[in-house]
């Protein structure tokens, strides 16, 4: 499985900015001022942005090829209805030369039968679809772990909320691979988006932490700590 992002947006960092701003002044000017703002003052207003209202998250866009992605997995992904998707086709595509992924030990008794049911399965859907059965409906024997590719677009908001709910151990193993291989392609063309991938509790937690310290209460005194 590979992960790619493909496109996203241009300047999402002053675009976030602009359209948090906008709120307050409508300048025309307001978008060509932020680009001269020191990337200090950026930093700073992204952190405050990433602990705040997440409507301005939804103007940056990122698209992602999923490669070798399992039916099953990608079925579970495009549930998320906040997204995007183009999925390979089964319906006109002849899949007899389909991968399958097979995620049970390698070489142990389980996964010798996954392989011989994989193998009996495209022996069956060769033998349909040489016999001139439309493909379309051969499809239906082929195994929910048959690999496809996938393309993915996701606003800010949606990606960094799919993120905190997938990336958990509870989240199944494919999933949960593809969301953290995710975040990896994000910070790697927007490093200022870390703050924006931490969960809303830890993002809670910490400017709780920040009062705390900034009005002098200490481990164990008083109520004030025992409410924070």
């Amino acid at each position: 499985m590979k992960i790619t992002l493909i496109s996203h947006t241009q300047e999402a960092e002053n675009l976030l900015i602009f359209t948090k701003s906008t709120r307050l002044s409508m300048s025309p000017g307001l978008m060509e001022d932020i680009r001269t703002w020191p990337q200090e003052r950026k930093l700073k207003e992204l952190e405050y942005m990433s602990r705040t209202i997440k409507s301005s998250w939804e103007f940056c866009d990122l698209v992602f090829l999923i490669e070798g992605v399992t039916r099953a997995t990608a079925q579970q992904m495009t549930r998320t209805r906040q997204a995007s998707y183009a999925m390979q086709s089964q319906r006109v595509t002849d899949a007899r030369s389909i991968a399958v992924t097979n995620n049970l030990a390698e070489n142990s008794d389980a996964w010798r039968k996954f392989e011989g049911a994989v193998a009996k399965a495209k022996e069956h859907y060769v033998d349909l679809v040489d016999a001139g059965i439309p493909l379309e409906d051969a499809r239906g024997i082929l195994p929910m772990n048959t690999q496809c590719n996938l393309v993915a677009k996701y606003n800010l908001r949606a990606l960094t909320d799919l993120v905190k709910a997938r990336k958990s151990l509870r989240a199944q193993g494919e999933y949960n691979e593809i969301v953290r291989q995710m975040e990896i392609c994000v910070l790697q063309v927007w490093s200022w988006a870390e703050p924006f991938f931490k969960s809303d509790k830890q993002l809670a937690i910490e400017t709780l932490e920040e009062i705390a310290k900034r009005i002098g209460i200490t481990t164990g005194k008083g109520d004030g700590w025992e409410i924070a």
